[in-house]
């Protein structure tokens, strides 16, 4: 029988206490953020992602919180206080391997239902636990009646500063340098590593077994590296607060021959694929019908390029000898295009938001294309409005504005396209709508938009001005103006994306799995 242990046992120094609470509140706010990003290769970035994270996060505190403030009664509460701590950091460790296990099942289940469970399953168990820290904490500085409001706000107080300098740091240079498994399993060992000394220290041998957690942690990690299939080649792979930038050549049976082909993926989305044997970038329908109509133009044309992806449109603007200037808020995609799709030098390449970049500019350009597909979302600061107003000045009396969108325009589901085709149209430009393909699930659709309506005539190839979408077909009466003071569009896109990644989720879980290509980093 375990040898019961006295109170004083167990006691923890008032600054030590405070120092672990410190570490608690920077733990709270890394583990949302390895979450969050956790989540995001399999569901995007969207405004539901960031929700679910959101509300599963605060659920969590609050049922720490209460049990937390039930068992901060006991006469144990200060061996209460370091097993929590240890469990939080056990859980922390274990968070990166316990989202892949659960992120394979995700699929069986409709696209609410699986951000939902995922996040209950991969977010709630630590947090609940870190909820229960800053009870105990307060409890254990002995606080008086007439001091216990001050001891509860000094914990609270060096708990959130915690947060807040971890938020910094994993935001922008852990996430970004050191993925998120790693910093997982650092940011567990840290936590729990006091607690776990004390409690071994003090007796309490059971702790040991946090020490042989990390160590497992760490070998399976290393083993999982090695695991990726040896036909395809992952010559990059990058976590960051934007999500998962990937890389990877794949060997393709094409023409009798086996072929080579890099592909650029965007959370697990394909945002660019170029053919290394003949140093082409591969077929698709929305590269195609813009770079027909970027022939139209004469040399020397200013094109402004917003989004930058691999580089396609921005190569393809050079060789027609063109002046490019692309904007890209990602450094990570910048440097994929230069590095991995020999994006040329010619390119000036401007790192800043497109919204920001947009409403500074003085310059005039004779083609500005909106290319800010990140996966399959779209940012909705960008398509209001006062955007488009300031894009509007940007451009030349006869210049082009092509918009790419997903290509749902009726029913509910293209509510969102409808609004920003009927926003454009209420800022008195010219506005036509081209879908890629026959069906909307699987097709582009460009907005083509000009001060000028003669442009269309002399700049769109005849197969496109024969192809637009009939202005009776496209029914604005529910659509919403889109504005800065209501930036609804990814509201009003929700369904549209859903449906986008749902169909990514089927296909490329399969291409996971078969090539052992890890979630993530």
């Amino acid at each position: 029988m375990e040898k019961e242990l006295k109170k004083s046992e167990f006691s923890v120094h008032n600054k030590l206490l405070l120092i672990l609470s410190f570490l608690e509140g920077g733990s709270l706010m890394a583990t949302e953020l390895l979450s969050a990003r956790m989540l995001a290769p399999y569901f995007g970035s969207s405004l539901f992602v960031w929700a679910t994270v959101l509300a599963v996060t605060l659920g969590g505190l609050t049922i720490g919180y209460f049990l937390g403030g039930v068992i901060s009664t006991s006469i144990k509460k200060d061996k209460l206080f370091l097993i929590t701590l240890l469990y939080c950091g056990v859980l922390i460790m274990l968070m990166p391997f316990t989202a892949q296990w659960v992120l394979n099942f995700a699929h069986l289940f409709s696209f609410n239902e699986s951000v939902i469970q995922s996040g209950l399953l991969i977010i709630l168990p630590p947090v609940i636990g870190m909820g229960m820290v800053s009870p105990l904490a307060i409890a254990n500085l002995d606080a008086t009646a007439e001091n216990s409001g001050k001891k509860a706000g000094l914990v609270y107080a060096i708990s959130t500063t915690g947060g807040i300098l971890y938020t910094f740091l994993f935001g922008f240079y852990v996430i970004p340098r050191f993925g998120l498994i790693f910093p997982s399993i650092v940011t567990g060992f840290v936590l729990g590593l006091i607690p776990a000394f004390l409690l071994f220290k003090n007796g309490w041998k059971k702790s040991g077994v946090f020490f042989l957690i990390f160590i497992a942690c760490i070998g399976y990690r290393s083993w999982q590296r090695k695991l990726t299939n040896t036909k395809i080649d992952i010559v990059y792979q990058k976590e960051g607060i934007l999500g998962q930038v990937l890389v990877a050549d794949i060997p393709i049976f094409k023409n009798g021959k086996t072929e080579v082909e890099r592909s650029l993926f965007v959370n697990r989305i394909i945002q660019t694929t170029y053919n290394k044997e003949n140093k082409k970038f591969n077929d698709h329908a929305y590269f195609n019908v813009t770079e027909d109509i970027l022939s139209q133009f004469p040399e020397k044309s200013k094109m402004l390029l917003l989004g930058l992806g691999g580089g396609v449109l921005a190569e393809f603007g050079t060789d027609k000898k063109f002046d490019v200037h692309a904007v890209e808020l990602d450094q990570r995609i910048i440097e994929v295009s230069q590095k991995y799709f020999n994006l040329s030098k010619d390119v000036t390449i401007i790192q800043d938001d497109a919204r920001r970049f947009i409403n500074n500019d003085t310059s005039k350009y004779d083609i500005i294309i909106f290319d800010l597909f990140r996966g399959e979302e779209t940012p909705a600061h960008v398509f209001t409005a006062e955007s488009i107003t300031s894009a509007k000045k940007l451009l030349t009396e006869n210049g082009l504005m092509l918009i790419n969108a997903n290509g749902y325009f009726r029913h509910d589901i293209g509510k969102g396209t409808r609004s920003l085709f009927k926003t454009i149209r209420g800022l008195g430009l010219f506005v036509e709508l081209y879908p890629t393909g026959k069906t909307e699930s699987t097709s582009n659709m460009i907005y083509l938009v000009s001060k000028n309506r003669d442009v269309f005539d002399d700049y769109l190839p005849d197969y496109v001005k024969d192809n637009f979408i009939a202005s009776d077909e496209i029914n604005i009466e529910d659509a919403v103006i889109l504005t800065d003071r209501r930036p609804v569009l990814d509201y009003l896109n929700e369904d549209a994306t859903k449906a986008w990644r749902l169909g990514y989720m089927q296909y490329m879980n399969q291409f996971y799995l078969n090539y052992h290509i890890p979630l993530f980093n």
